[in-house]
């Protein structure tokens, strides 16, 4: 296994933001970027050498939108479970993401803020980069697959109590601008430097042109559960549409979002607003059947979530690794989608300086993928945290 003090991956086509190197080279010292070129590289003495010959390395996928996966809910996961669900998720290419909650009582959310907090000290795999409360200040008629019992009106209090319970671990909150008391919590949460996201809304174009102006900056999972687009009546997806700064979640499975609309708003809005998203529960990963959302019932057929006895979508089973190779499907290029599934992640939550692509100073997290985009291999700060059986053989150590 590399030492995260020193290794050098060459021989690799490395995705900059500035180009894709066809034959290059990733040094990584102290679990950060030092160098990227073009091969020849020549060699430092005591760095350890990883000849990826002719595989893509890009910046590790970063998921801000996710509810579990593998068997874990992890709005009720213990702090164990939270901690070796980010073990597993570099098999997907994921090297960051936000634990992401439903509408709960005020007392469970309290405590999923805590869990979190303590698990992201024990973090051993992907890097947990804070909360998302994705829940409870929405309009109880666009809950969608969250419980409406337990949505309730935006609360500057109860978002301060969260924030405090998490440590400070809060980094986004959804928010349906129209329920009572949104815009006074959305100026609150932005001085206080939480990226707010509309979502699970009735709200009108204009009312969502003002929870923007107030601090707004995201959009959760665009289209789905929220006010769409009518010559008469526009909503708050065309708002969000047609606001430059704000950054717009898509859950890229082709079910939430048919490959028709996924492209037109990549092209409409351009690759690096958009960030891909999973929106994925407990049944990702695992055979169809029956799983829980928080306090919800959940039957998944043909890999489709729904609420039990519903037609209602109810989160996804989709990973970061298949919606970035859904994007590319539709014929968008290398860098753009590593821009929606690595970048615009980072930059939605003003960590582009730290994460997202492969430049001196950033962070090695880093995804290898094989010819046909399928991950071969994550680095996390430098350090491998998932190998595919066949990688090994396909590297040669210097």
């Amino acid at each position: 296994m590399p030492d995260p003090g020193g290794v050098v991956l060459r021989r690799a086509a490395v995705v900059t933001p500035h180009g894709l190197i066809r034959s290059g080279y990733v040094v990584i010292e102290g679990g950060v970027i030092t160098s990227v070129g073009e091969e020849p590289y020549r060699s430092a003495e005591g760095l350890e050498e990883l000849d990826l010959g002719g595989l893509t390395v890009g910046p590790g996928f970063i998921d801000t939108h996710i509810h579990g996966a593998l068997g874990v809910d992890l709005v009720k996961a213990t702090v164990e479970e939270i901690a070796k669900l980010s073990e597993e998720l570099p098999r997907f290419g994921v090297t960051s993401f936000v634990p992401t909650s439903v509408a709960l009582p005020r007392e469970d959310l309290v405590r999923f803020c805590r869990r979190v907090l303590e698990a992201s000290g024990r973090a051993g795999g992907a890097r947990i980069l804070g909360i998302h409360l994705e829940g409870p200040f929405l309009n109880p008629e666009m809950a969608g697959a969250q419980n409406p019992e337990y949505v309730r009106p935006a609360d500057v209090s109860e978002l301060e109590e969260l924030v405090k319970a998490s440590g400070g671990l809060v980094r986004s909150v959804t928010v349906a601008p129209e329920v009572d008391g949104a815009l006074k919590l959305v100026r609150s949460a932005a001085v206080k430097g939480i990226v707010v996201q509309i979502g699970h809304t009735k709200a009108t174009y204009s009312k969502t042109v003002e929870a923007l102006i107030a601090g707004a900056s995201k959009a959760t999972h665009l289209y789905n559960a929220m006010s769409g687009i009518h010559h008469r009546s526009p909503g708050a997806a065309l708002a969000l549409l047609r606001a430059d700064n704000a950054h717009l979640e898509l859950i890229v499975d082709f079910v939430h979002v048919v490959p028709e609309v996924v492209g037109f708003t990549i092209d409409y809005a351009g690759h690096r607003r958009v960030v891909l998203v999973t929106d994925s529960i407990a049944a990702t990963g695992l055979p169809d059947g029956t799983y829980e959302l928080g306090d919800v019932r959940v039957e998944v057929a043909g890999g489709i979530a729904r609420l039990a006895g519903k037609e209602i979508l109810a989160g996804s089973t989709l990973t970061m690794d298949r919606a970035f190779r859904n994007v590319l499907s539709l014929g968008y290029r290398l860098d753009q989608a590593f821009y929606m599934a690595s970048r615009a992640p980072a930059e939605s939550l003003g960590m582009a300086s730290e994460l997202g692509t492969i430049a001196p100073g950033r962070r090695a997290d880093l995804v290898i993928l094989g010819s046909d985009m399928s991950v071969a291999a994550t680095f996390v700060g430098g350090r491998l945290v998932y190998a595919r059986e066949d990688f090994a053989g396909s590297v040669a150590r210097g």
